[in-house]
């Protein structure tokens, strides 16, 4: 999935939410680099677009369940499941999301 123009939007809002036909993600950068994750907390549904970022974690902001930004690993509170991360990277300004294969018409 491509993203046209992401690069100068997340430089400028922090945060930007994208639905896909995978379900909502949220894109950010972390140490300057975009990180694509699931919209929403494992543990209860929280708004991970409002998720703290501290040191290379997403902190959530419902119940403090904190992930590691690169690979979703669930660190320290109630959530019993990992964050759905997904590769992406910078095509220019665009955001690239490298989905991987799987049946879900994205």
């Amino acid at each position: 999935m491509r993203v046209e123009g992401l690069r100068g939007r997340l430089a400028e809002e922090g945060v930007v939410r994208l639905d896909t036909a995978r379900g909502p993600y949220v894109a950010r950068l972390a140490g300057g680099r975009p990180v694509v994750h699931g919209a929403l907390c494992p543990h209860r549904g929280g708004p991970l677009e409002d998720a703290y970022l501290v040191e290379g974690m997403l902190i959530c902001s419902w119940h403090r369940s904190t992930f590691r930004a690169g690979d979703g690993r669930a660190v320290y509170g109630p959530a019993c499941a990992d964050l759905d991360v997904v590769p992406a990277r910078f095509d220019g300004d665009d955001l690239v999301v490298e989905w991987p294969e799987g049946p879900s018409g994205a």
